[in-house]
């Protein structure tokens, strides 16, 4: 969320940038110049571990501090908001071996 929200503030994209209609599949990292190449490219705005890396871990140490009724809230919050705009409920496989699925 913080990466999306500077995205916005520092000008780097725009709502029109974004497709609501679709999937979120045409949806691209936008292009900024890389100061270590001076050509465009998305390296310098991707969502990578060199990027926000540091945040991301920050943030993960964070959520594990909560108790488990926060979590589990903002779990059922995220749902909500998922069958909004998908019309279903996402389904989590309990055997799934993808370590950003394991939240809880």
């Amino acid at each position: 969320m913080e990466r999306a929200i500077k995205l916005f503030a520092n000008g780097q994209m725009l709502l029109s940038d974004i497709d609501t209609a679709g999937n979120g599949r045409n949806n691209k990292t936008p292009l900024h110049i890389n100061p270590s190449t001076g050509k465009e490219s998305s390296v310098p705005l991707a969502f990578s571990d060199a990027n926000w890396g540091v945040q991301t871990r920050v943030y993960t140490t964070s959520i594990s501090r909560l108790p488990d009724s926060v979590v589990y809230r903002n779990s059922e919050l995220a749902q909500s908001l998922a069958m909004k705009r998908r019309g279903t409920r996402m389904e989590v496989d309990d055997e799934t071996e993808d370590e950003r699925a394991l939240i809880f």
